[in-house]
């Protein structure tokens, strides 16, 4: 029976992120429709539409990913795991189970230390990964195969508590 219950759950503010792709992916479009009317040779235009639906559909698609990030440390029947879950109803999930956190800890990141906003990184290329939504605190896990994932969140020793195991 795989029975999960949530030990601690936080959802990240993400406005600014989701307004800025939200903007971007406005430009593209106005830009594409004025070329679209000031153009009047129709293979063009049909050209034209193409290439703004190919440039809008990933970042409509980014900014979907980004309006709703959770993070969660989850107990099941493995024991606990940490969750973050990107999109309307988390329609990414990126789970990170008992057999892969090796640590956690807390850390005050600066938005340059980390690179800005966004999911910064790759765990599989770089080893390193990180979600950011905001400069100043955040969850550290130390993984196998020496890899790290930070996220930042609101009181993450409370994250790191929930993370550890819990006693028998």
């Amino acid at each position: 029976m795989n029975v999960s219950n949530i030990v601690i759950e936080q959802r990240l503010r993400t406005r600014g992120i989701t307004a800025t792709l939200a903007g971007v992916v406005a430009v593209d479009v106005a830009i594409g429709v004025l070329a679209i009317l000031v153009t009047h040779h129709e293979p063009a235009r049909v050209t034209i539409a193409l290439v703004v639906a190919v440039a809008a559909l990933p970042l409509f698609l980014a900014t979907m990913v980004c309006s709703q990030v959770v993070v969660r440390v989850v107990d099941n029947d493995v024991g606990r795991s940490f969750e973050v879950l990107y999109g309307p109803r988390g329609m990414i999930r990126q789970v990170f189970g008992p057999d892969q956190i090796t640590g956690a800890s807390t850390s005050t990141m600066s938005f340059p230390s980390m690179g800005g906003w966004g999911y910064r990184g790759s765990l599989r290329l770089m080893r390193r990964a990180a979600v950011v939504t905001r400069r100043g605190e955040a969850v550290v896990l130390e993984l196998v195969g020496d890899r790290r994932f930070l996220v930042t969140v609101d009181e993450p020793d409370s994250f790191v508590a929930a993370i550890a195991p819990s006693p028998a």
